[in-house]
């Protein structure tokens, strides 16, 4: 079964440019940068990705660096892996970090995406939310201490 993702362009964003797979055998499509970025290391900055979607329900999308942007300056997603599910309707955001300085021009494919079909687990508690009511984090971070 294949998924069809729908793909809005955020309005404020002049000449969207549309993430696309570049070969017939990518796993991934790719994300194209809609400004201009630097990145200092142990500076995370958060980024727009230009576009919120649609999708079916079963499916969710992983975000991740492309390989040779992680090879060039070791460019990581702050929060390890990006995770899109299907009730999430909000314009889709990345936040990353760098090993060493480096500078993303407009246009620059930093990261990619891969769609997944998923799973739910039987006998789980359910917290019913209104669709498109939360923000991309379902919380849980109440336990966690930092210094």
């Amino acid at each position: 079964t294949r998924m069809k993702l729908r793909i809005k362009p955020d309005p404020k964003i002049r000449d969207f440019l549309w993430p696309k797979y570049k070969t017939c055998g990518a796993a991934a499509f790719d994300l194209y940068l809609q400004e201009d970025i630097s990145l200092r290391p142990g500076e995370p900055a958060e980024i727009s990705l230009g576009f919120s979607t649609d999708m079916d329900p079963g499916w969710a999308v992983e975000i991740l660096p492309r390989s040779s942007t992680g090879m060039r300056c070791g460019v990581y997603i702050w929060n390890t892996l990006g995770l899109i599910d299907a009730d999430f309707h909000g314009v889709w955001c990345a936040k990353i970090d760098c090993q060493t300085p480096c500078r993303f021009r407009r246009g620059d494919r930093l990261l990619q995406a891969i769609v997944r079909k998923v799973e739910r687990a039987e006998d789980v508690e359910i917290e019913h939310a209104v669709r498109g009511d939360h923000s991309g984090s379902t919380g849980g971070n109440e336990n966690i201490i930092t210094k």
